[in-house]
């Protein structure tokens, strides 16, 4: 096991060699997330750098699944303090046949009842291979989302996925997930995740998810051939 800084450095290098694998794709670029991955796995084992993995590691306790309950609710009530003055403003303007009010009220209903997920990125330093792990922000609360592999594998009727393509799959249909996985957040469609020490929501996305929605999803990156992009922009294969 590393030290806290090592592991940190070590994640980072993961990060910065999935950019520059995803911004310049090829045999070398690939290596060299390879060679950064391993070098994190070998020393977080099973730890996620503070990010936590995907699949479960340690039972929620009773206390951090009342916890986890009380902030559900204290959300859910929060919420409801907000919009109840204006369905009742709402309710006044259909009793009057107040059309124009109503279309007004209705549509500040929509804006303060959105949920707003922001900063969806893929996360690639964590041990679970068969699962894509997402990292967003609600707020100032961390929000994760798991995609198992072969959910992806049925949508898009592929045998095999590795871990690498599946996050490249992912990344490249980030924003149609993260409509899905907010959509599921906003109805309440998450778990509690326990992690290092900290509780977060935690939401899974299912085959029947991905297909219901509505997303066009492509796995054209996966038909790039590797190569090199020379100095001069031009590209040549592998």
């Amino acid at each position: 096991m590393g030290t806290d800084s090592e592991l940190k450095k070590a994640t980072e290098a993961v990060d910065e060699a999935w950019r520059q694998w995803k911004a310049s794709p090829s045999k070398k670029s690939e290596a060299v997330y390879d060679h950064a991955y391993m070098a994190w796995k070998k020393l977080g084992g099973e730890r996620g750098v503070g990010r936590p993995p995907g699949g479960d590691q340690a039972a929620l306790t009773s206390t951090e699944r009342a916890r986890a309950a009380r902030a559900r609710q204290q959300q859910s009530a929060a919420r409801w303090e907000q919009v109840a003055p204006v369905i009742q403003r709402l309710r006044s303007a259909v009793e009057a046949q107040d059309d124009v009010g109503a279309l007004a009220l209705a549509k500040s209903l929509v804006n303060q009842t959105t949920v707003v997920l922001k900063d969806f990125s893929v996360i690639h330093a964590q041990p679970n291979t068969d699962l894509v792990v997402l990292h967003c922000w609600h707020g100032k609360q961390v929000v994760l989302a798991s995609i198992p592999k072969i959910h992806l594998e049925d949508h898009f009727r592929r045998d095999r996925l590795t871990g690498k393509q599946a996050n490249l799959v992912v990344d490249r249909n980030l924003q149609a997930f993260a409509r899905i996985i907010s959509s599921k957040y906003e109805r309440g469609e998450y778990r509690p995740y326990s992690r290092l020490g900290s509780t977060f929501p935690r939401v899974d996305v299912t085959l029947d998810d991905i297909e219901s929605s509505g997303e066009t999803l492509t796995d054209s990156v996966l038909s790039v051939s590797a190569g090199w992009v020379g100095p001069d922009g031009r590209w040549s294969p592998a």
